[in-house]
């Protein structure tokens, strides 16, 4: 994990850097038909045809292939990370899966751009947080777009002691990173993988939890 300096080169603010710690046709028919009963009496005899009927399966819509960025062009079809039932509970493992969701916001926002959950999800005095939304935001400014950088969190664990804040500890994993110009060219050198931590303090209210601080472990 790097410090909040990664994406100090060229236009990238200084202050808080990339976080490196550690994306249908129916067919049917119907006959029928009668004849005269046998002896040529005026009966008639109704004689049934099976219905015949035919319809086609629907086409399934295939369904979005993700594609990671590279030289050639942004990520596509990045999964949208889900908010776990169990992280709108105020319990230690509804924080621990807040926590860990929190970071797949941060992950998805380095492959598409797009930060606005995570940003709704920070408090206003998480510093580290606004860095981080503010450099991806400057990353994807101006036709460039993000490679690599996403992030796994294998191990978390919550801390609540009784009448304090909840202090999460996670180790995060993040890839190799690469902002890269509108002609795909790299922007600047790679940020290197890592896996560090990080230690977050989460509080509970009315709209669920919220990040309040976040910090790298050294």
């Amino acid at each position: 994990m790097t410090s909040q300096n990664s994406f100090t080169s060229r236009a990238v603010p200084s202050g808080a850097a990339a976080l490196v710690v550690g994306l249908a046709l129916a067919l049917s028919g119907c006959n029928s038909g009668g004849s005269p009963g046998p002896g040529g009496t005026s009966s008639q005899v109704a004689e049934e045809k099976p219905t015949a009927s035919a319809t086609a399966a629907p086409t399934p819509t295939p369904s979005a292939v993700y594609k990671p960025a590279d030289a050639s062009g942004p990520a596509q079809n990045v999964p949208v990370p889900v908010l776990p039932e169990v992280a709108k509970t105020e319990t230690k493992e509804g924080a621990e899966a807040f926590a860990k969701y929190w970071f797949q916001l941060l992950s998805y926002g380095y492959e598409t751009g797009d930060t606005e959950r995570l940003s709704a999800l920070s408090g206003p005095d998480c510093l580290f947080c606004k860095g981080l939304v503010d450099n991806i935001e400057t990353a994807w400014s101006d036709g460039k777009w993000i490679s690599g950088g996403q992030i796994e969190t294998p191990a978390v664990t919550a801390d609540a002691p009784a009448g304090g804040s909840t202090y999460v500890t996670l180790q995060v994993i993040q890839k190799e990173l690469v902002i890269r110009d509108a002609d795909g060219s790299p922007y600047q050198e790679p940020t290197a993988a890592t896996n560090s931590g990080s230690r977050a303090t989460a509080s509970f209210g009315s709209a669920g939890w919220t990040i309040n601080k976040l910090s790298l472990i050294r």
